[in-house]
């Protein structure tokens, strides 16, 4: 549990979250601890629960579970992920809602092209199933996974790993952002300067 309260704290310093959004799981055997739901992910002692990944029935404690123990489920079952990580960075949910569900953000920078090659986008409302077979669907094949309009869910072999993915997908989506918005001023300016 300590190593997601501080990598909880780490979210939110890095800005890859207000405290009080997103969420953070850790697999362990067949159940995975993760925080609950309107936990502020900066003050976690006390606020991670543990539940079974594939109950038979819905466990009482998904009631104060995050909203979104169902993507993680999910996420868990259909994928290698050991840890997952939800932000909502600013950058990442806005190039999300410049590109439509099923489509790819590839970086601009060689590290992010490196360790992301590319970030899908897909739909589905907070803790929907739609989202979590999406997701699942998407992260198969991907580290991350931008929820449009939501956030960024990162998977990783350790806590530490999907941190670092989260992190990577914020720094690509920037730097993305950046370039287009510099090449959008670049083209306004040789316009202006073929008009004088």
């Amino acid at each position: 549990m300590q190593e997601l309260i501080k990598y909880g704290r780490k979210m939110v310093d890095a800005g890859l979250v207000h405290s009080h959004f997103g969420n953070i799981s850790k697999r362990v055997g067949d159940h995975m601890l993760i925080s609950t739901t309107g936990s502020m992910l900066d003050e976690l002692e006390g606020q991670i629960i543990s539940v079974p990944i594939d109950p038979a029935t819905p466990d009482e404690l998904d009631v104060i579970a995050s909203s979104e123990v169902n993507v993680h489920r999910t996420i868990y079952k259909h994928t290698s992920a050991l840890a997952i990580l939800h932000g909502h960075s600013k950058y990442a949910v806005v190039l999300s809602m410049l590109y439509g569900p099923y489509e790819q953000i590839v970086p601009e920078d060689s590290e992010s092209i490196y360790l992301l090659h590319e970030i899908p986008v897909v739909s589905g409302g907070i803790g929907s199933e739609e989202l979590a077979i999406n997701a699942a669907s998407a992260l198969r094949d991907h580290k991350a996974v931008i929820a449009r309009g939501h956030g960024t869910f990162a998977r990783g072999a350790t806590v530490d790993e999907a941190f670092v993915i989260l992190s990577s997908v914020e720094h690509a989506c920037e730097v993305k952002y950046l370039v287009d918005m510099a090449q959008n001023s670049n083209d306004s300016k040789s316009k202006l300067y073929r008009v004088k």
